[in-house]
């Protein structure tokens, strides 16, 4: 093996790691969120409406770019058809060219990873002593695109999950430091769920992209096996790959953001209402405690710890309330 293969090997299973995490979340708010089950209520338009709208229009997005006919497109629309309920719905010509059905049906997942970073950068961004991450972005991927220069460097296959995996690590650390009393802590991590939700893949969206699909898992085994004999030829997609593992280790660090929320938001449906609001009203009161005792606080327990915190009191106060059965719907 080699630093190369490496990085050959995340951004090929990144792919389907971040794609399934997509499809996971949309399986479990069904079996969690009782707004799922109930789709045209105030809080399914709230919670899970935005991912809906943000799919379908994905694939017409698709149909834009392979010059596909749109027949019909109903971004978010709640229809019963017998025992089904069509969400949203993006009617066209079928193409011919199994290349543009993939396309179309994979345009989720595109825009989905390009909304990721956006967000993951924009939150990054917001943070006063945090302004070098998209720098630091930009030297690693560079550092991923000259390991082929190094030998040493080259041979050493954990380097890449080393680099990647530290840099994930900041972008964490640093979307944590914005502290749960901020508001656009809570907006950014309702809109990693949303694209998430977005993310998961229909039934039919696997059935068409299916060509695409094998297309892409036979390709990228062969280039396994030729970064793994022959890593110098990868000069030939130059950055591909390096920037493929950069880009969805970012979006698999926000998903974990996204999955975050979703979990604060399932454990508060479970409890009856308006006594769901308490857990949340203990994490809020949290951070303010810990933003009120100022400057020399943090030096001892930083913004980062801060969240960790009040996020632990949401869990400390959730869980006994959703073992009394009387507190739970």
């Amino acid at each position: 093996m080699n630093a190369y293969f490496t990085i050959v090997l995340l951004g090929f299973a990144l792919f389907f790691i971040v794609w399934g995490l997509g499809w996971l979340l949309e399986r479990m708010s069904h079996a969690m969120l009782r707004t799922t089950q109930d789709p045209g209520s105030r809080s399914w338009y709230m919670l899970v409406g935005p991912g809906v709208a943000l799919h379908e229009s994905s694939h017409a997005l698709g149909c834009v770019f392979t010059r596909t006919e749109i027949v019909e497109f109903k971004p978010i629309n709640v229809e019963r058809q017998g025992d089904q309920v069509v969400l949203g719905y993006v009617k066209y010509m079928k193409p011919q060219s199994r290349l543009k059905n993939a396309i179309i049906n994979l345009a989720p997942v595109a825009v989905s990873l390009v909304l990721l970073i956006l967000f993951a950068f924009s939150a990054t961004y917001l943070v006063p002593d945090r302004p070098e991450l998209g720098t630091n972005a930009l030297d690693l991927l560079n550092n991923l695109i000259n390991v082929k220069l190094t030998p040493l460097q080259l041979a050493d296959w954990m380097y890449p999950l080393t680099a990647i995996g530290g840099f994930v690590y900041t972008f964490l650390y640093t979307f944590s430091e914005l502290t749960v009393i901020n508001p656009v802590f809570w907006i950014i991590a309702f809109l990693a769920m949303t694209i998430m939700f977005s993310n998961a893949p229909s039934s039919v969206d696997i059935e068409n992209a299916s060509t695409g699909l094998k297309a892409i898992v036979v390709f990228n085994l062969i280039w396994l096996i030729v970064a793994y004999f022959l890593p110098i030829a990868g000069w030939l997609l130059f950055g591909l790959y390096e920037a493929l593992a950069v880009l969805f280790s970012l979006a698999l660090a926000f998903a974990a953001v996204g999955y975050g929320f979703f979990i604060l938001v399932a454990a508060m449906s479970k409890l009856r209402s308006p006594i769901q609001i308490i857990p949340f009203i203990g994490c809020i009161l949290t951070g303010i405690v810990f933003y009120m005792m100022g400057p020399a606080f943090e030096a001892v327990v930083s913004l980062a710890m801060q969240t960790i915190i009040s996020v632990g009191v949401f869990i400390a106060i959730a869980l006994p309330m959703l073992m009394v059965k009387s507190l739970r719907k």
